[in-house]
């Protein structure tokens, strides 16, 4: 038997000194009773103590593995170099912040092997802001039209085959870098599969998600793809 994990979790993190802990126990908790897995928690240069705090739970875990970044890369950038030293079967990005709750992650892979991609669909959107949820419904329809797709949710912890990942380039570091990813795949023949799922609001800190660099470099990416995969779309069948 391979002792290889079966599945990948990659953290980002970017000053998540108190919520880096407990979303590392939503995933083990999740992830109890089922096959090996790993853990790469990525500091993307935070200022507080997260960094510290990762390699403690590292050095009392040995499925956990820590990615520092010397500078700050976004979370898009972050997840590249989780996704990068990934050496199981599958990968999911799970946030910092501790957003994906034990049972939402759990319910993510149970679905997994049902289609290449596993794309969770946010059932409680009102826990965020009322402006980041109409953003993130905007966006959502956007790609949909751009791409003739019916994708239910661009953002959060999708479940990604790491091979059939390694065959596209994402070139974002911004917040866009999952549809960046899936928008791809999906124009290559990737097959996919919703589950839905409902989120928490992070206890500590807050989120950037929304800053005016990162919806600058989510317009930059949608751009890109057009140029990328446009017309691959526009020329497919209905």
């Amino acid at each position: 038997m391979s002792d290889r994990p079966w599945v990948c979790f990659v953290v980002p993190c970017f000053n998540e000194e108190d919520n880096v802990g407990p979303a590392v126990d939503s995933i083990r908790a999740a992830a109890s009773g089922k096959r090996p897995f790993e853990i790469v928690l990525v500091d993307d240069c935070s200022t507080d103590g997260t960094l510290a705090r990762m390699q403690a739970l590292a050095a009392a875990d040995p499925r956990i593995r820590v990615v520092h970044n010397p500078v700050n890369l976004s979370l898009g950038g972050a997840y590249k170099r989780g996704v990068a030293v990934a050496e199981a079967n599958y990968v999911i990005m799970i946030p910092g912040d501790d957003g994906f709750p034990a049972p939402s992650i759990a319910e993510i892979l149970r679905h997994a092997g049902e289609a290449d991609i596993v794309i969770p669909v946010v059932t409680n959107s009102a826990v965020r802001t009322w402006y980041r949820a109409v953003a993130s419904r905007g966006f959502t329809t956007l790609l949909n039209w751009l791409f003739w797709l019916d994708v239910g949710y661009y953002n959060g912890a999708v479940l990604h085959q790491t091979a059939r990942l390694h065959t596209i380039e994402i070139r974002t570091n911004s917040f866009a870098y999952q549809a960046e990813a899936m928008v791809k795949l999906i124009a290559r023949g990737a097959t996919y599969v919703h589950c839905y799922v409902p989120i928490q609001e992070r206890a500590a800190g807050r989120s950037s998600a929304l800053s005016w660099k990162n919806q600058l470099a989510v317009w930059r990416t949608i751009v890109h793809l057009v140029a990328d995969v446009g017309l691959f779309r526009m020329r497919r069948p209905g």
